[in-house]
């Protein structure tokens, strides 16, 4: 049965034997025996400022709910709202409509971030309500009225809504029994706690100071011009006439080069003329490249490059930092809203997507460049402060705390300052016992070397990584890449057994705190191939072929290669993801605690407002009077999350307050 509320005219719904229009009081006496309701909205569009809400629909499979808010308060529902366990498909969304009329849900469960749980990794996996209906539910739904929403309660309209709340309790349970069974219960508790935080931060945005930004994007655009000029005018004094339009105008006072700077085939046609070797090869593929990292090795011999490469550098910061954040100003809040993708398959957060509306790219919050320059641009409100914390080395310390090598955790035990002349002293015989500054200052090889093999071989990286990096001879690569993991034995079996651990078991277990997972694409098939390549005959065969060049050759050389090629992603994934992934759960965690204890009880939600999180950094607004508290209270939520997952060595945290970002 649906119940429907509503002010509007009904009259063509008379007939309708199982839509029958109630009055808010008989819902709420319906709903207010449950413990948990069903919840969805119908909106004209996606953003909570400028959109019009026009319907919630709350119940379960035996009833649902369809209460038209145009014309009916939502407010007499605020009780019901705030004190059931709401459960939701995609529930971030509706939340921040939610929050728009200051109505906080206090429990949510919600079906898309449990089917993202249960699947993470299997990028084929649908997640959408209607996949999930019909997986768990065995229904397909219906949604030819989904183009018909414009808040006229229509006979389709109200069938339509309230079918997004019918099934939401069956999926919950199926989705729990498959989380149970493989302990990732907490891991979905976790995110189903988070999400509120999540949409908050959505609906929050930052603030950008409009005049300051103008500045900035206008002294790169001139910088640009600049860098252009200088191209342009070594392609007109070297008479390269291949780039040079000679046919002149009335207009024309001069010849005018045809080059297109931003497109990388006319420019490697340019590099290759007058010299420039661009070809590269990648995953056994030749290709042209104009990567900065490449060219920069010809600088020496063809300076023009160094402005090419600034060129580059700075169109990027025009196109990806340029006027498209004045644009994204929302006319209301006057603020900037991004979107967050709450699961990776690294159990991380990222920033960005696309307007389904407009189809303008969201604003990439998390890839913001540090430069004073830039980050002073995002300020706060008229009396207000932001306040940033950030972990300090969180990755660092959650790979210490999983692998327990003796040699790193005495550093931090000793409190040491320098990680990597730290880890010079431990790989170079010759540097043992010395202090670290003195290795900071006299052995800086040495030191870059160690900083080199860390970043690269906690990411999967080999000799080959550190010998590019570092611009040195493989075999000297390979030295550091051994000299590594002499010196850290803990954590080069940790490694060893993580990368055993994936390939045997088809997923990467990201937190053995939450449970959370990410299982291995295309895992049947490499263990197909395994088995198969434990075979005899399989090695005669590749061998009897092996040099020729024939169909069978050609086929088996393909079939090893990418086997062995898969095997490098999922060892390189069970290094990476429990690194990344435990520190997102860490940082969600923090999230959730300073919601919690802190926002919650003292009533300081849109007052205190979450307006960005980098990864290890939370990014919060506070009026100048409560700054330095809510400060305290975030760095407070910070050390408790981090100590609930590291326990040998502890996180800490450092908030910085200022009138801008300053992180």
């Amino acid at each position: 049965m649906i119940y429907l509320v509503t002010n509007q005219d009904t009259s063509h719904l008379r007939e309708v034997r199982d839509i029958v229009v109630c009055t808010p009081q008989e819902v709420i006496d319906k709903l207010k025996d449950l413990e948990s309701i069903g919840y969805d909205s119908e909106t004209s569009g996606f953003d909570a400022y400028t959109s019009t809400l026009y319907t919630i629909q709350l119940g379960n499979n035996d009833f649902q709910c369809v209460i038209d808010v145009t014309t009916v308060d939502i407010n007499l529902f605020k009780e019901i709202l705030e004190t059931k366990e709401l459960l939701g498909h995609n529930l971030k969304f509706d939340l921040k409509f939610l929050y728009h009329q200051r109505i906080i849900p206090n429990e949510v469960y919600d079906t898309f971030l449990g089917e993202k749980t249960v699947s993470l990794g299997l990028n084929l996996h649908k997640c959408s309500l209607a996949a999930c209906v019909d997986r768990h539910c065995g229904v397909v739904l219906d949604k030819e009225e989904r183009n018909n929403i414009n808040g006229k309660l229509t006979e389709g309209f109200v069938r339509y809504a309230a079918l997004d709340v019918k099934y939401l309790h069956e999926i919950k349970e199926k989705q729990l029994k498959q989380l149970k069974a493989t302990n990732s219960v907490i891991s979905i508790h976790l995110d189903c706690k988070f999400v509120k935080v999540l949409a908050y931060v959505e609906y929050c945005g930052i603030k950008l100071d409009v005049d300051q930004w103008t500045a900035k994007v206008n002294k790169a655009k001139a910088e640009l011009e600049g860098h252009k000029t200088v191209l342009d005018n070594f392609i007109t004094e070297n008479g390269i006439t291949q780039f040079i339009d000679t046919q002149l105008d009335l207009f024309s006072p001069k010849s005018s080069v045809t080059i297109n700077w931003n497109s990388s085939h006319q420019v490697v046609k340019f590099l290759n003329f007058v010299g420039v070797d661009t070809k590269v090869i990648e995953d056994g593929v030749e290709k042209n490249t104009t990567e900065a990292s490449h060219l920069a090795k010809f600088a020496k011999d063809y300076p023009i490059l160094e402005t090419y490469i600034k060129y580059k550098e700075v169109m990027k910061d025009v196109s990806t930092y340029g006027d498209n954040w004045l644009r994204q100003i929302n006319p209301i809040s006057k603020r900037i809203h991004s979107q967050f993708t709450q699961l990776m398959n690294t159990g991380r957060l990222s920033s960005g997507g696309k307007n389904k509306q407009t189809k303008e790219e969201y604003l990439n919050f998390q890839n913001i460049p540090a430069d004073q320059e830039t980050r002073s641009c995002f300020v706060a409100e008229e009396g207000n402060l932001l306040i940033g914390c950030d972990y300090s080395g969180q990755e660092q310390i959650v790979l210490v705390n999983k692998c327990l090598d003796p040699n790193l955790l005495q550093f931090y035990d000793l409190g040491l300052a320098d990680m990597h002349s730290f880890i010079a002293s431990k790989m170079y015989p010759e540097l043992e016992g010395l202090d670290l500054e003195e290795i900071k200052k006299k052995h800086k090889e040495k030191r870059q070397a160690a900083k080199s093999a860390g970043f690269a071989i906690n990411y999967g990286g080999q000799g080959i990584t550190i010998a590019d990096n570092l611009g040195i001879p493989l075999e000297e690569g390979n030295k550091i890449y051994d000299a590594y993991f002499q010196a850290f034995p803990g954590l080069k079996k940790y490694f060893e057994d993580v990368k055993k651990f994936g390939v045997e078991n088809g997923y990467v277990l990201i937190s053995p705190v939450t449970g959370k997972r990410s299982y291995i694409y295309g895992y049947e098939e490499f263990v197909e191939k395994s088995r198969e390549y434990k075979k005899k005959e399989f090695w005669d065969l590749y061998k009897k072929h092996k040099g020729q060049n024939t169909p069978t050759a050609q086929r088996l050389k393909k079939e090893v290669s990418e086997w062995f090629k898969k095997k490098g992603n999922i060892e390189r994934m069970s290094l990476n993801f429990p690194i990344q992934g435990e520190s997102a759960e860490i940082t969600k965690l923090a999230c959730i605690y300073f919601w919690r204890d802190y926002l919650l009880p003292n009533n300081l939600l849109f007052k205190v407002k979450i307006i960005n999180i980098v990864h290890d950094e939370i990014l919060i607004e506070a009026p100048e009077s409560i700054a330095e508290e809510a400060g305290n209270a975030l760095e407070k939520a910070m050390v408790m999350a981090g100590n609930v997952f590291c326990k040998r060595v502890p996180l800490k945290a450092d908030p910085c307050i200022e009138k801008f970002w300053k992180k």
